[in-house]
């Protein structure tokens, strides 16, 4: 039997569901390089990481992290790990530079946008961490060149 293209990929739901689960992994799958064709669960999340909604949103949520680290700090609420704001503020630049590449570049690779969103994710890493300000500067840029 011959499928047709306006047919529904078999399973397509449950793949949804894998690549939602295991989204972090495999965007650090995407962030080592690793190609999205190597499996249908890469190719999907590489797919939504460069869909420009999504970019955007990374987008802004690096314009917030620069902007809350010029803002006075507040007691905290809830469970976010606060910004490197020593970090952020001498970096600020280059994130603000990677949130417009990632809005203006048409048809960024994916591993770029992988790299960017491990800078937001990782609360361990050089936005959050204290006592790393050139390695926010460097993995900045390294999303960047990425794209």
């Amino acid at each position: 039997m011959v499928a047709h293209a306006f047919e529904p990929v078999p399973r397509l739901g449950l793949l949804r569901l894998r690549v939602a689960l295991i989204a972090p992994r495999l965007d650090s799958a995407l962030a080592a390089g690793i190609d999205p064709v190597a499996s249908s669960e890469l190719a999907l999340r590489a797919g939504q990481l460069v869909s420009p909604r999504r970019r955007a949103g990374f987008a802004r949520s690096l314009v917030r992290a620069v902007q809350s680290a010029q803002t006075p700090r507040l007691p905290m609420r809830g469970a976010s790990v606060p910004v490197n704001r020593a970090a952020v503020r001498e970096a600020r630049p280059a994130l603000l530079a990677l949130a417009d590449d990632l809005v203006e570049v048409l048809h960024p690779c994916p591993r770029g946008v992988a790299l960017a969103v491990e800078l937001l994710r990782d609360g361990a890493g050089p936005l959050y961490r204290p006592h790393a300000p050139a390695e926010l500067h460097t993995a900045a840029e390294r999303a960047r060149h990425a794209l």
